[in-house]
């Protein structure tokens, strides 16, 4: 008996002590979604404003690419004939300009060449003096025949003889200088064909060694990257023994998704940085809007000229580009951090009082850390731009 008076009591004071809790832990009544939140002081202390004012901002597009040496800033260079190395003056890694000597060849065909070219020379200069003395003595010819027979002292078929002379000699030379003149020219573009300056062969007659050595030039400024030459080799036409880039300018290929494709045009400007220099942007430009759509990854190639005076940007780095699409230089744009969903609204807390409002917003363009509010906020309004999540947890029913 005494243990079952026992266990009534243990029962009864439980369930008094459940009636005590439940009463201690009664939800106070939930603050409607339009009413002030006001926290805490300790919760005040965690929360920051921002007063909003109008300035600029720009809509971008990100994308990544790599970037490229533009094709016209390459240059593949090698010899037009076959040759032997024998003089080097650039190896990888030398800045060079455009014109300056690369390697010097000695060639056979270079030394054919240059005797061909020397007698057509010579043939065409002898049929110069030969045709201008034809051609003298024709016309001394006809100036006295002519005299003689205005004084009566020949007949007129002498004169006709001379006359005839005369115009035979000056088709004769005519046709010897231009056959020659035509061999000359021949020549000499088959040595401008071989590589040959057109001072170097206008210097030939001058040449008092047998040896024909030929320079390799640079054709652009830049800095060569590949030398595949080494003194006494022997070379053919298709060997490449110097590959030269010029990074005053490169392209950047950036994948820009195609829903985005109808914000994009050439001209934009662009902003692009790189892990290797994380805190410098360089700015450029569209130049190319691809025409294809990759059916893998849904992209079309942007592309993107950028200046690189200093060297910074290598090819095949991979970067990261903000195609800048739309300005609004008058905006009022708040921190994206200000801007919380709210089961699918956009709102943002605005201080009121002594207290803080939330407010639907209607967003506009965004960029980075900032976004446009087109609607619901206006110049000198205080929004508030962090610990905004806890007012938010305040203000839904229930809390």
């Amino acid at each position: 008996m005494i243990y079952h008076k026992t266990l009534q009591t243990i029962v009864l004071i439980t369930l008094l002590s459940a009636i005590v809790q439940t009463g201690c832990n009664k939800t106070p009544p939930a603050t409607s979604p339009g009413a002030n939140s006001s926290p805490t002081p300790a919760q005040s202390s965690a929360i920051v404003t921002e007063i909003v004012a109008p300035q600029s901002i720009a809509g971008v597009i990100p994308a990544t690419g790599k970037i490229l040496v533009p094709e016209n800033h390459v240059a593949v260079i090698g010899p037009v004939n076959q040759g032997r190395i024998v003089r080097l003056y650039a190896g990888q890694g030398t800045r060079v300009r455009k014109g300056q000597r690369l390697a010097d060849l000695e060639s056979a065909d270079i030394d054919q060449a240059e005797a061909d070219y020397l007698k057509a020379l010579a043939d065409y200069e002898n049929a110069l003096r030969s045709s201008a003395a034809e051609v003298k003595l024709a016309q001394a010819n006809y100036d006295r025949n002519k005299l003689l027979y205005e004084q009566k002292i020949t007949a007129g078929k002498n004169l006709q003889a001379a006359e005839h002379d005369l115009e035979v000699a000056k088709a004769a030379g005519e046709n010897s200088v231009n056959g020659t003149k035509a061999a000359l020219t021949a020549a000499r573009r088959h040595l401008l064909i071989l590589g040959i300056s057109d001072a170097t062969i206008d210097s030939l007659t001058k040449k008092t060694d047998l040896g024909a050595v030929f320079s390799l030039n640079s054709p652009i400024d830049g800095i060569v990257v590949e030398r595949n030459a080494t003194i006494g080799a022997s070379v053919g036409t298709d060997a490449n023994l110097f590959k030269i880039i010029d990074l005053s300018q490169v392209w950047i290929d950036a994948n820009v998704f195609e829903k985005d494709l109808q914000r994009v045009r050439p001209g934009q400007e662009v902003r692009l940085t790189v892990p290797a220099f994380p805190q410098a942007t360089f700015s450029g430009k569209v130049i190319f809007v691809d025409s294809v759509v990759d059916p893998d990854t849904r992209t079309v190639k942007v592309r993107t000229e950028v200046a690189n005076p200093d060297g910074r940007l290598k090819p095949d780095m991979f970067a990261n580009v903000q195609i800048v699409t739309d300005v609004n230089r008058a905006a009022i744009s708040i921190p994206q951090s200000a801007v919380l969903n709210d089961e699918g609204k956009t709102v943002v807390f605005v201080a009121d009082g002594n207290g803080y409002k939330k407010r639907q917003v209607q967003a506009g363009i965004q960029n980075n850390d900032r976004v446009e509010i087109v609607d619901g906020l206006n110049a000198g309004d205080k929004v508030v731009v962090k610990g905004n999540y806890l007012l938010l947890e305040q203000s839904r029913p229930g809390q």
